[in-house]
């Protein structure tokens, strides 16, 4: 199973132009992470156990195929902590939502700044929150939507990263 270093899954994101793509970008990521931790979960990581077992379970239509039904499991183990457990539900949600939307909302949209206020590993960071608040209720002259854009975008970014390295057995 493929490992991306800290500095692929930036880069990966960093690539993104829209929302939509960002966010399917880190559904992946988030995914190939979930996909990786999973045999830890499992007695001793037995060669036997693994290729009958697990890998039946993990296999692309098996039941643990899908993040949410995964993410439930290794956090039922209690093999998690809330708030990742929260933020990986949330970018799975967030993603979903997009996916089904006509228009594309962007980076500085109203809808982006609910999902990132929601975020633990964004709001955690009292620095980056507060920069991104400031710049958010800033009046107009001092901002520009571009500028704002590329910091959510940042953000986002390095949830992503935090949630990525957690997810390391």
């Amino acid at each position: 199973m493929t490992k991306l270093t800290e500095d692929d899954v930036l880069e990966q994101l960093d690539a993104q132009s829209n929302l939509l793509s960002f966010m399917t970008t880190a559904h992946d990521i988030l995914s190939l992470g979930i996909k990786r931790f999973l045999p830890s979960l499992f007695v001793d990581n037995d060669e036997e156990i693994l290729e009958y077992a697990v890998k039946p379970l993990l296999a692309q239509s098996g039941p643990l195929d899908d993040i949410d039904v995964a993410l439930r499991l290794i956090y039922a183990l209690g093999k998690m902590d809330k708030w990742l457990y929260a933020d990986i539900t949330h970018f799975s949600q967030f993603y979903q939502y997009l996916k089904e939307q006509d228009q594309i909302p962007g980076f500085a949209d109203e809808i982006t700044w609910d999902f990132i206020s929601n975020v633990n590993s964004i709001t955690r960071n009292a620095t980056l929150y507060g920069a991104l608040e400031s710049m958010k209720f800033a009046d107009f002259a001092a901002w520009s939507e571009v500028r704002f854009a590329g910091m959510v975008k940042t953000a986002m970014t390095l949830a992503v990263a935090t949630i990525y390295k957690e997810l390391t057995p």
